[in-house]
């Protein structure tokens, strides 16, 4: 049977055919069936009297699968050094640069382990600090349980609304905040409680 293939750039056939295209016009011959799910493993070999054969080689065709394997496992592995890095920088920054970043951290979920100092975006532009570790519960918000979450403020916003803080984000000496529509400014460091 006479068919027609592509060459690629190395010498391997990257197509083949039964009717001559612009791209796969080399004729050949070939005997007994064809399997296109393993064309990276023919090639064209010419008789002494130059016709083209396409014969299938099973050692060509076992090296390329391996070649393809290592560079799916690379790539796998220079996303997972991307994504760790990216982790490990969201990570380092304080909570103001971390605010600007807001976008690039993960949503607030139910049934997530999450540990002391991730941050998380919540609701409507919403930005939060996990206070201790714990699975999250529907039954838990961020903007509800602040024993478990500290709601990180836009400085751009002079007089924020007060929130019950706890742990390692209290209010300290000079913070501004709004509260039943009244302002008021902290006059001592590690507050929790309301102006109230």
């Amino acid at each position: 049977m006479k068919i027609y293939v592509q060459i690629g750039d190395d010498g391997s056939v990257t197509a083949f055919s039964t009717c001559s295209t612009a791209d796969v016009q080399v004729d050949a011959e070939v005997t007994g069936p064809l399997h296109p799910e393993k064309i990276s493993g023919y090639k064209l070999e010419p008789d002494n009297t130059g016709v083209n054969h396409l014969v299938f080689d099973e050692e060509q065709y076992k090296a390329h699968i391996k070649q393809e394997q290592e560079a799916a496992a690379l790539a796998e592995a220079e996303n997972r050094l991307a994504e760790v890095s990216r982790d490990a920088m969201l990570d380092g920054v304080d909570d103001d640069t971390a605010l600007t970043m807001a976008p690039l951290y993960p949503e607030w979920q139910t049934g997530q382990n999450y540990k002391t100092g991730q941050r998380l975006r919540f609701g409507d532009g919403g930005f939060v600090k996990v206070l201790q570790d714990h699975k999250s519960q529907a039954d838990w918000l961020p903007d509800a349980t602040p024993s478990l979450y500290a709601v990180i403020a836009n400085p751009a916003i002079e007089w924020p609304e007060w929130e019950q803080r706890y742990g390692e984000n209290p209010y300290m000496a000079g913070d501004k905040v709004t509260f039943e529509g009244e302002r008021y400014i902290c006059k001592r460091d590690n507050v929790s409680h309301s102006p109230a």
